[in-house]
């Protein structure tokens, strides 16, 4: 009986194509002019076998999402190990996001898109909590690094938007050009400059 049950049960590389699919499609098209069927007929699945794993296209839009921001946090968890100075350390995790950034494209496009385009009709998703999270972690690292005498007194907001932009444009540019202009050692070296400016000589 086991055995035919598990015949019946759609395989684990159909649930990732399905995902592959709705990926490629929410990007190109946008959330709400994607339906499940074309979502099927890309992926070579039948609709009980999205029904199955995600229940609904609501479904798979989370499960994207949430794959996703999962995927954030193990890098910023990956981070923590990290040793050294302050500015070797937040340039070690804007290259990091950056990275991590470039590796899933599509997924940082349909996020964009969602975010910035027009209203869609996407399940509602907490797509602040990435930039939030970029923010708590730049901002714990200059407050170290000031209450170290490494990094000047100052304003640490502005620090933080310093470097996050640095950041940002360098993966806006792989988002909206085939031959970026930026690239991961363009965006060091506009690092180098902020933190020249902030650090104590």
């Amino acid at each position: 009986m086991s055995s035919t049950t598990h015949q019946q049960q759609p395989s684990t590389e159909a649930r990732e194509r399905l995902l592959g699919a709705a990926l490629e499609l929410f990007t190109q098209r946008g959330y709400a002019a994607t339906s499940v069927r074309e979502i099927c007929l890309e992926a070579g699945v039948t609709k009980p076998v999205l029904y199955y794993y995600f229940k609904s296209k609501e479904g798979i839009y989370q499960q994207l999402m949430e794959e996703s921001y999962s995927q954030f946090e193990v890098m910023l968890a990956d981070l923590g190990s990290l040793t050294g100075s302050v500015r070797l350390r937040v340039v070690c995790f804007c290259k990091s996001v950056f990275d991590t950034a470039v590796q899933q494209l599509p997924q940082v496009k349909l996020i964009y898109s969602i975010y910035y385009g027009t209203p869609q009709g996407a399940p509602p998703f907490n797509l602040e909590q990435y930039y939030d999270r970029m923010l708590q972690v730049i901002s714990a690292l200059i407050q170290e690094g000031i209450a170290a005498g490494e990094i000047r007194q100052g304003n640490v907001d502005d620090m933080v938007w310093a470097v996050l932009a640095c950041m940002s444009i360098a993966i806006e540019e792989q988002l909206c050009h085939s031959n970026p202009r930026l690239d991961r050692e363009a965006m060091a070296r506009m690092l180098d400059i902020v933190f020249d400016g902030l650090t104590v000589s």
